[in-house]
């Protein structure tokens, strides 16, 4: 029974055991439908078998109409296995969860629609899987198309559409149908800019009579929407509160202090990566005008980054990029060649040497590392640790990370 007349979500020592055992898997997954099925209290098991683990271990939380639960971690902490949990697509092994009213769920949008079917019969069908009733889909089917934006090719066999109409259609019928509790996992970017901010002012507009959980890796979307934020570490909640502390939890389980500077710089630079049968005979490293290498330069002054390597292959659009950090994790900039048009004209077993010349360097003093990122397109061929990089003021004083040029006058 929920507590309190006003919450319509209740999560209550909710988990979930997984195996990497299929035998297993399907053992406990037929116990936890016979438990439900005959109405027995699901209870946790005591003991694991070989090869399970618990992908969420007792989690609670409830929500009240009006409020918004984030849901973030690192990649396995269960937040998915969570939202599918509460949207009725997986059974628990143990602890229940209760709802008031209509539930609705964002995950796999595009799912249950007949691809042999008109977009006009799928919206019907939808809202049947929905539990909606054919006079709500009838009362609400104008709203849909216009939302959708479909507009003729609602009559086309859902097949026919592309990626993008699928996914607006679905969108539009989970959105209209009203749901009371809406479960979302990382589908805000449907569609172009301009339907992505229709469905995201969609979203505001019905957020003070619905509850709803989110989760996502956008830490913007979840200031923006979460009342209270859940941070999920290897299946137990970590963190429960305010978005901008549970953020905060959040970043430091994604980059944990490390005693060493050399694990600190790999944590920021991390991944590594080269392809090393598309390219050869890497050099890279920050130099003087003649050069040489170097690993201090100075406020002011100009500075150098030298490049060389060789590819088996003409590329098509070949882009280099030097994105630069402090040493404690802060992006400062990027270096970057064109990113439109052809990229650099490279061709086939060419040994390629190129200068960066950076002029009166704003950076502060203080340590700085970088990677070298060249990739053809979307597709990386390397990805490196440049050398580090000390920049000393000389005898400016300095505020900050950057040193940008500016004057006073008097008016």
């Amino acid at each position: 029974m929920l507590v309190g007349s006003d919450t319509i979500l209740e999560v209550e020592n909710l988990c979930k055991l997984y195996s990497r055992k299929v035998a297993s898997t399907r053992r406990r997954t037929a116990k936890s439908f016979f438990d439900i099925l005959f109405r027995r209290q699901l209870r946790k098991p005591q003991n694991l078998r070989s090869g399970e683990f618990w992908s969420l271990d007792n989690i609670s939380f409830s929500l009240k109409r009006g409020e918004a639960l984030g849901v973030i971690g690192l990649n396995g902490a269960g937040k998915t296995t969570l939202l599918r949990i509460l949207a009725g697509q997986i059974l628990p092994d143990g602890g229940e969860v209760r709802t008031l009213g209509n539930t609705a769920a964002m995950i796999d949008l595009t799912a249950g629609f007949d691809a042999s079917a008109s977009g006009r019969n799928n919206i019907y069908l939808r809202g049947a899987m929905l539990g909606r009733s054919r006079e709500l889909m009838e009362s609400k089917f104008q709203e849909i198309i216009d939302f959708s934006e479909l507009g003729d090719a609602i009559d086309a066999p859902f097949g026919t559409y592309s990626s993008g109409m699928k996914m607006r259609l679905a969108f539009s019928v989970m959105i209209v149908s009203e749901p009371d509790i809406l479960f979302i996992d990382e589908i805000l970017s449907v569609g172009d800019f301009k339907f992505q901010q229709k469905c995201l002012a969609k979203i505001r507009e019905i957020r003070e009579r619905t509850a709803f959980v989110l989760v996502s890796h956008s830490m913007s979307h979840i200031k923006l929407f979460c009342t209270k934020v859940a941070v999920l570490n290897k299946g137990q909640i970590a963190f429960l509160g305010a978005p901008e502390e549970a953020i905060e939890v959040y970043e430091n389980l994604q980059f944990p202090t490390v005693e060493s500077k050399a694990e600190k710089q790999a944590a920021i630079l991390n991944p590594q990566f080269h392809n090393a049968e598309t390219i050869t005979e890497l050099e890279h490293f920050w130099c003087s005008a003649n050069g040489k290498p170097i690993d201090t330069a100075k406020t002011g002054e100009s500075l150098y980054f030298k490049l060389k390597f060789k590819l088996n292959y003409a590329p098509k659009n070949l882009i280099l990029g030097i994105p630069v950090w402090t040493e404690s994790g802060v992006q400062v900039t990027g270096f970057t060649t064109p990113r439109e048009g052809k990229g650099l004209d490279v061709k086939a077993n060419q040994t390629v040497e190129l200068m960066l010349n950076v002029p009166n360097l704003a950076f502060n003093a203080g340590n700085y590392v970088s990677n070298i990122a060249i990739h053809d397109g979307l597709e990386f061929l390397y990805r490196g640790m440049n050398p580090p990089l000390n920049v000393d003021k000389g005898k400016k004083e300095t505020w900050g990370i950057v040193n940008l040029p500016h004057k006073w006058e008097i008016m």
